[in-house]
C-alpha cells in the first residue's frame, strides 16, 4: 500500500501548517502534535515550528513534503528520514504528552531525549530496561559531560517513556545533585538600555513588560488585552510556568507606554500580535532582545530572561520582601526565589575589602 502523504507550508511568525486530504487517521495525529490547532480562516492545521521533531515521529509512516518556504521545518529535521524510534512508540509518547497537558518544549526535550535513548540501545527499545537506561545516563556524562540538570531532566523523561508508553517502571531514583550556577542579571542602568534601545514602539513596550514585571518570554507572547489591568495596577499572568495563573504588577510608566501603544497599534486579542495572525511568536521577542543588547553595547551574557533575573534581583536590592518576589516571579518553591540573595548587592555595598583599609599600595 502506498504510503499517504503530507505537505507542509511556511504559516509565518514561527508557525507551520500542514496540509492532507481528510481523513480521521490525518485528524488523530495532527492532535497529537503540542499546541497544533485548526485554522478555519486558511482551512488547514498549524503548529509551532518547534514542534517539528514531534511532527516527524507522528507521521514517521507518511511521506513528508517540505515546500521552499518550510525553512524553519526542514532546519529541525523533519524531513522524511528514517526515525529513530518506531512509529507506534512515537504516536503513543505524543498523545501521552498531550493527555498531560505537557509544554511544548517539554514535550519537544522528551522526544530528543528518548530519540537518544533508541539510538544508544543495541536491542529493541520495548526489550530495554533499567541497566541500559543507567549505561545511557552514564555515558551522557562521561562523553557528553552533561549537566546535572540536563541528566535530571533524561532521568525524567526515560521515566515517562517507560511507565506512560511502556508501561512498566524502571527504579530511576536517585538523580545528580544540581549545578548551582547564577542567574545572569543586568545593571540598573544596563536593563534601562536594552529596553530603551529599539526605535519601534512594540519592541520597546514588550521588552519593557519583560523587566518591569519580571515575565518570561511565553508569558509576554501569551498576553492578551484584557490581561492588562491600569485600574488596579496589575497584569494577569494566564497559565504561566507549571500552568498556574497569578497578577503581577503593572508599573505606572509602563502603563502609560502600553497606552500609547494599544491607541497606535490597536492590537485585538492579543497584546502582541504576529504579522499574519495569531501572537508574536517567542522566537520573535528573543530576536528583538537580542538586536536591542547589540544596540545598548551590552557585551555579557545575557538573554531576555536576564530582564526577569534583573526585575527580581533589583526588587531584592531595594528591600522588598522575598516572599512577594515568589509570588511576582510565579515560583512554587521559595528556594527557586532565594538564588536572588546571591546576587544581590544590596548587603555587598557595606564590606570594604582589607586592601582598601590598607594604606599601603
Amino acid at each position: 500500500m502506498a504510503s499517504k502523504t503530507v505537505t507542509l507550508l511556511d504559516a509565518g511568525e514561527g508557525r507551520l501548517a500542514a496540509l492532507a486530504p481528510y481523513s480521521d487517521d490525518f485528524v488523530r495525529l495532527m492532535r497529537a502534535i503540542p499546541s497544533s490547532r485548526w485554522n478555519p480562516k486558511s482551512i488547514r492545521w498549524e503548529f509551532p515550528a518547534e514542534g517539528g521533531r514531534i511532527f516527524r515521529h507522528v507521521f514517521a509512516s507518511w511521506t513528508i513534503l517540505c515546500s521552499d518556504a518550510a525553512t524553519t521545518m526542514q532546519a529541525s529535521g523533519t524531513a522524511a528520514t528514517a526515525p529513530s524510534l518506531p512509529p507506534n512508540i512515537a504516536t503513543s509518547l505524543s498523545e501521552a504528552f498531550r493527555a498531560m497537558k505537557y509544554s511544548r518544549r517539554t514535550a519537544d526535550r522528551y522526544i530528543a531525549i528518548a530519540e537518544r535513548y533508541a539510538r544508544f540501545l543495541d536491542v529493541p527499545l520495548v526489550e530495554s530496561g533499567a541497566q541500559d537506561a543507567t549505561r545511557f545516563l552514564a555515558s551522557m556524562e562521561r562523553e557528553l559531560d552533561s549537566s546535572a540538570s540536563t541528566i535530571n531532566q533524561a532521568i525524567s523523561a526515560l521515566r515517562f517513556l517507560y511507565s506512560r508508553v511502556l508501561g512498566r517502571e524502571v527504579p530511576l531514583t536517585k538523580r545528580p545533585k544540581a549545578d548551582r550556577r547564577l542567574p545572569g542579571v543586568l545593571s540598573r542602568e544596563e536593563a534601562m538600555r536594552v529596553v530603551s534601545a529599539p526605535r519601534n514602539l512594540k519592541h520597546r513596550a514588550l521588552l519593557v513588560l519583560a523587566y518591569s514585571a519580571g515575565l518570561r518570554v511565553s508569558e509576554i507572547a501569551a498576553l492578551r488585552v484584557t490581561d492588562v489591568d491600569p485600574g488596579r495596577g496589575v497584569i494577569l499572568v494566564r497559565c504561566g510556568k507549571g500552568r498556574k495563573d497569578r497578577y503581577t504588577i503593572l508599573a505606572a510608566r509602563t502603563r502609560l507606554l502600553l497606552e500609547t501603544y494599544t491607541d497606535l497599534y490597536k492590537p485585538q486579542e492579543w497584546l502582541f500580535e504576529g504579522q499574519k495572525g495569531g501572537h508574536l511568536s517567542t522566537r520573535s521577542i528573543q530576536e528583538v532582545f537580542g538586536r536591542a543588547k547589540e544596540k545598548a553595547g551590552i557585551t555579557k551574557t545575557v538573554s531576555i530572561h536576564s530582564l526577569r533575573h534583573s526585575f527580581a534581583t533589583h526588587l531584592l536590592e531595594d528591600g522588598t520582601d522575598i516572599r512577594y518576589i515568589q509570588e511576582l516571579l510565579g515560583h512554587a518553591n521559595a528556594k527557586t526565589t532565594q538564588i536572588y540573595t546571591h546576587v544581590a548587592k544590596k548587603d555587598f555595598l557595606r564590606i570594604r575589602s582589607p586592601y582598601d583599609r590598607n594604606e599601603r599600595p
